[in-house]
């Protein structure tokens, strides 16, 4: 993972030029291997659905992470930056009521920025940010429905994956100069921690489904190659998952937990993407000829899942999606509760402008 000059990872957003992708075609699976064969494809049907912009903000920057309690609240940061392109060290937070989105202030949080946003209720946002510091560390804000509260943080931290279950029970993965551990668990007064930094794992990735089924993905070393490895929390302790532990070079793997006998962990190289994928039973490998970048796997409320901003896996077939065309950022896909409807957090540059401009994209199926 890249490190900024602040020694913590820099924002989430990956920056490259967009072109616009077909109309969304349905293809078989060749290529998709599964343990004990090759899946045959199905035949789906083309839909002409595409994403979307409902919201552009008039400032230099781009969104971060959205997070999604219903259709009426959801919350989105990002970074936001002078003329001079130097960061703005004030939360950048959007909120939309159903109806507008609003900027959102949090009360003495000048002097930090919003990486992240995560949520379990409209009563229990979580935003954390980077402090404005030679060596910057993480600074987090609680919205309780009513106001703000800052959440203390252990000195010379770092929390960059964040998972939210209750007001009481916080999941996070990062680093640490003062406690040397990388998983961090908020119980309602306190941080208490596991995985001391010595072990061989490096976190990228977390999730949670219930208070029993807490996963964190990343990657171990074997030798000096880096290979896929991941632990999971039952309620009681983390234990390292026995599972395949494939090479991996690029970017990954993330984990999605949907429930304790539904776990995607997911990463991508210079010419496919890929997923283990837990049933339970047994892990099964997915390998496309897709790439995707971030590689959030994201269930889409119908049985299918998302693989990053551009294809879905429903069964045994691949959907490609057409994407925005444009020229900037963008960061992971997000599923709006109860519904098939998706969010993707942006920084698009206007034509002719070297700006970019924090922007929400929305996809309906």
């Amino acid at each position: 993972m890249p490190r900024g000059s602040s020694g913590w990872p820099g924002p989430l957003c990956r920056h490259w030029s967009l072109p616009t992708a077909p109309p969304r075609t349905w293809t078989g699976l060749a290529g998709l291997a599964v343990l004990g064969g090759i899946v045959a494809p199905d035949a789906a049907q083309a839909s002409s659905n595409a994403w979307y912009q409902v919201y552009q903000a008039g400032v230099s920057g781009s969104f971060n992470q959205a997070a999604a309690i219903s259709t009426n609240n959801i919350w989105a940061v990002g970074d936001t930056y002078t003329t001079a392109g130097k960061t703005i060290y004030r939360p950048f937070i959007r909120h939309f009521n159903g109806s507008s989105w609003q900027a959102v202030t949090i009360p003495g949080s000048s002097g930090s920025t919003a990486e992240w946003v995560s949520a379990s209720a409209a009563s229990n946002v979580w935003v954390g940010g980077l402090n404005n510091r030679p060596v910057a560390t993480t600074v987090v804000y609680r919205w309780n429905g009513a106001r703000w509260a800052k959440i203390p943080v252990p000195a010379r931290t770092g929390l960059q994956g964040v998972t939210v279950l209750a007001p009481n029970n916080v999941w996070a993965y990062g680093g640490s100069g003062t406690v040397g551990y990388d998983i961090f668990h908020w119980t309602g007064s306190r941080w208490h921690y596991y995985l001391a930094s010595s072990v061989n794992f490096v976190p990228q990735g977390i999730s949670a489904s219930a208070p029993d089924n807490v996963w964190v993905s990343g990657f171990a070393y074997s030798g000096s190659k880096q290979v896929v490895a991941a632990y999971r929390w039952n309620g009681t302790a983390w234990h390292r998952a026995s599972m395949p532990h494939p090479v991996f070079s690029n970017a990954g793997p993330n984990v999605t937990a949907v429930s304790a006998s539904n776990v995607w962990i997911g990463w991508y190289d210079n010419t496919a993407s890929h997923a283990l994928h837990w049933d339970g039973h047994q892990w099964h490998t997915v390998t496309t000829a897709y790439t995707a970048d971030p590689l959030d796997i994201v269930p889409d409320g119908t049985g299918g899942y998302w693989f990053g901003v551009r294809a879905i896996l429903a069964g045994s077939t691949w959907a490609t999606e057409q994407v925005p065309g444009f020229t900037g950022g963008f960061g992971g896909v997000t599923r709006i509760p109860g519904t098939t409807s998706f969010l993707l957090n942006a920084g698009v540059e206007a034509a002719g402008s070297s700006t970019e401009k924090p922007t929400i994209f929305r996809f309906d199926l």
